[in-house]
């Protein structure tokens, strides 16, 4: 019985002899590989120390310890700030994704928007009208463009005058009255059917109308006819 006792605490010292055994090998190579970790370390120091003189002897006379100095605590003191801007260069990234749907969805349609000018010729006006204007270019001179920038005024003078709703009544009426013409023209009338038409109110108020536009061309530089009337009376 006492044998047995024996050999049982014999085994708990080996027990316990391989354990400190296997703890020391453990810290050995813990050891081991810190002092390995420790060495490199040194040498990726040593050489990141040499890199960075060598860099810094680049810019030496540009920069100054003080000036590396003062970035840095210009940094420490605006940590606040580069935080909010790092917060908002986040914000923008996640407006940028929840946009791109968006966008494109935008190009899709402005694609189809494209498409659909182009089938209906807008973009062949648009090369027409520039060969259009190089053609002009081309062909005005300084003096042409000179003389049309003096005339603007005038045309636009000329075009309000002719967008007016009594002028453009009047164009209508004339064609009208030219169409019916035509018509009336392929019937034969008598030459007293014609002095009985002219006695008619419409056509004398034709007559006066068409006189007056007689005497406006007659009119000096293009004034009209009632101002040279009026200076001749003089």
């Amino acid at each position: 019985m006492q044998t047995t006792d024996l050999q049982t605490q014999i085994d708990d010292l080996n027990r316990k002899l391989d354990f400190v055994v296997e703890e020391l090998a453990h810290q050995r190579r813990r050891r081991m590989e810190l002092e390995d970790l420790k060495t490199d370390g040194l040498i990726i120091a040593r050489d990141l120390y040499q890199t960075t003189v060598e860099e810094l002897e680049g810019v030496s006379e540009q920069v100054k310890p003080r000036d590396i100095i003062h970035l840095l605590k210009k940094l420490l003191r605006n940590v606040n700030n580069i935080s909010a801007t790092f917060d908002q260069l986040e914000s923008l990234k996640d407006l940028l994704a929840d946009l791109q749907p968006i966008g494109k969805e935008m190009y899709g349609s402005a694609l189809v928007k494209l498409d659909e000018l182009d089938r209906k010729g807008y973009f062949e006006f648009a090369r027409q009208l520039n060969a259009i204007a190089d053609d002009s270019v081309e062909t005005l001179m300084a003096e042409d463009m000179d003389r049309l920038r003096e005339h603007v005024p005038r045309l636009i003078r000329w075009l309000k005058s002719v967008t007016q709703p009594e002028t453009l009544q009047s164009l209508e009426t004339m064609i009208v009255a030219l169409t019916r013409g035509e018509g009336s023209a392929r019937e034969a009338k008598s030459l007293f059917g014609l002095m009985k038409e002219m006695n008619t109110p419409e056509a004398r108020r034709g007559l006066a109308a068409f006189v007056e536009f007689v005497k406006g061309l007659g009119a000096p530089h293009g004034a009209p006819a009632e101002n040279r009337d009026r200076k001749e009376t003089q």
